[in-house]
């Protein structure tokens, strides 16, 4: 499994959907997509999830985008030496240990699903019809067909995913949460990173704060001013007007 790392981040909207989205895989035992763009805090919502309930989470890499490569992604997911390197033997093994589960497996959240060959996640998909454990996808943007044969499997692809979930931008409570966790301070500093945090990602936003207590020396409350400099100094001042500002 891969190890996922503790991180300061509060209780906010996509934590809460990947919350649902597990419980929803694990009742139903239909495959469900998470969706959300880059920065909206997808991955890190998974992973907080994932430490908080000690579900596998897994991360569809070059390396485990094709059969061969889920397969081990599944067995190290569960912590499950692989017995061999040959793609049948991996699959053999993978499908007995899942057999052999009856039921008992906690659920498996695989990040970053559109990096997945075609092939890959309709053979998952298969895996995971004939085993019915939880299943959790994620990904930046469900994935367009790029050939007329593509199209034909992907259609099968869709047909068996249960529920979409999609992430949409951070609200002015998810930014005001987060802002909590790095003790930021006065109704105007709390105003200005929600319209930061609005018209730009949950990322870019951390990133932010991140860059005040560098600045600050991490010692006393993020303020105002903290914000403004880190600003201009990002994007400049005509852009930091308008990004903090929550009447444009």
């Amino acid at each position: 499994m891969m190890p996922v790392r503790a991180t300061k981040f509060a209780e906010i909207r996509p934590v809460q959907q990947v919350r649902a989205a597990v419980k929803m895989a694990s009742d139903l035992r239909f495959p469900v997509l998470v969706v959300g763009d880059a920065g909206f805090g997808k991955t890190t919502a998974l992973k907080r999830v994932a430490q908080e309930t000690g579900e596998a989470y897994c991360e569809v890499s070059q390396q485990t985008k094709s059969v061969k490569g889920m397969y081990r992604m599944l067995l190290d997911a569960y912590r499950i030496p692989p017995v061999s390197h040959f793609t049948y033997e991996l699959a053999d093994q993978c499908l007995r240990w899942l057999d052999n589960a009856n039921g008992s497996i906690p659920p498996v959240l695989v990040d970053e699903y559109q990096n997945f060959e075609p092939k890959t996640l309709r053979e998952l998909l298969r895996v995971h019809e004939h085993c019915r454990f939880a299943l959790v996808l994620a990904g930046n943007r469900e994935r367009l067909a790029a050939s007329k044969k593509e199209a034909g499997a992907l259609s099968q692809i869709n047909s068996r995913i249960g529920m979409r979930v999609h992430i949409e931008r951070p609200t002015s409570a998810d930014c005001k949460s987060i802002g909590v966790e790095y003790n930021v301070e006065g109704k105007d500093t709390y105003a200005a990173i929600a319209s930061y945090g609005a018209r730009t990602s949950i990322r870019q936003l951390c990133f932010l704060l991140d860059m005040c207590v560098a600045n600050s020396d991490g010692v006393g409350s993020i303020q105002i001013r903290h914000i403004e400099t880190a600003v201009i100094g990002l994007h400049g001042r005509r852009d930091a007007l308008k990004l903090l500002s929550p009447n444009t």
